[in-house]
């Protein structure tokens, strides 16, 4: 093996924290492209001993944040290849979709590849109710390449021609409906949280910029002030998108990633009503004096 690995080979990154119920299945669909490293911040359900068992290696690091926990992995992780996939502990990867990555891991020419994903909600795939091919830059080159510093819902930045693949990641979460709230009440208090930074800190994109930042400059620029937001993301994922064809499962989905939008508003109006009402507090008491 040279330096950076088996030409075509792959070095695969999963953060986890508390997935021993997916981590087996996460594991195995991706060892065929190459060593993977399991990066875990405290799981006490079991979740390090089977990846380990499942052929991963397992290292341990405390939570940064997600983008924090996968710029650590690339700049700590000993990395033999050329080519990183970063993947979720609840997705996995199709025999199709390892042959393909190899494929591509094997090309000159791109420096990084969407990957399209495909959703699997209670059971069953969402083939309307979804953003499907919801591209996401997972497979690139490890030379330069970082995860851009926001919150939530964070993007490689990559130097360098990006191209799509046609095999999709596969997303199933099996934790239930409890835990897609949890996961996105807190995903809304992170959402808030970036929104009220002040906008010198915040990172808004570019419209000129890499597909990451353009996404991001859509996302604060025009998305976050479309009057009553939470109402118009249930009518594109259930109408336009057509999402009552998924049946019960749709409406369900629809529904909730409408209430999604909603909490980010209302936790942002919360920040900003906090923000205001310390101010007041803060500002000094004027006393006239009687003569």
């Amino acid at each position: 093996m040279s330096e950076l690995g088996e030409r075509g080979e792959i070095t695969v990154i999963i953060p986890t924290r508390d997935e021993a119920i997916h981590i087996a299945r996460c594991v195995d669909s991706a060892r065929g492209l190459g060593p993977v490293f399991v990066v875990d911040c405290g799981s006490i359900d079991g979740t390090r001993e089977i990846a380990a068992a499942h052929g991963a290696t397992v290292v341990e690091h405390p939570w940064e944040g997600h983008a924090g926990q996968k710029n650590w992995a690339l700049a700590t992780l000993d990395i033999t290849t050329e080519w990183v996939l970063c993947l979720d502990a609840d997705e996995y990867l199709t025999p199709d979709s390892v042959a393909e990555l190899r494929d591509a891991a094997g090309r000159d020419g791109a420096a990084g590849y969407y990957l399209a994903r495909r959703y699997i909600f209670l059971g069953q795939e969402l083939r309307h109710a979804w953003w499907y091919p919801d591209y996401q830059l997972r497979l690139f080159r490890r030379a330069g390449a970082r995860c851009e510093d926001v919150q939530v819902h964070e993007h490689m930045i990559i130097d360098g021609p990006v191209e799509p693949l046609r095999q999709a990641i596969m997303h199933d979460n099996l934790k239930g409906l409890s835990a897609f709230v949890e996961r996105h009440n807190r995903y809304s208090d992170l959402e808030a949280a970036e929104l009220a930074r002040p906008a010198a800190n915040r990172k808004k994109g570019s419209f000129t910029g890499s597909w990451a930042e353009r996404r991001r400059a859509v996302k604060d620029r025009i998305w976050f002030r479309v009057p009553m937001r939470p109402l118009a993301r249930f009518a594109w994922l259930y109408f336009v998108k057509r999402g009552f064809l998924d049946g019960r499962r749709g409406l369900l989905f629809c529904y909730l990633i409408a209430t999604y939008e909603f909490l980010i508003d209302v936790k942002l109006m919360e920040r900003k009503l906090a923000a205001s009402d310390a101010a007041r507090a803060a500002k000094p008491v004027r006393l006239e004096v009687q003569r």
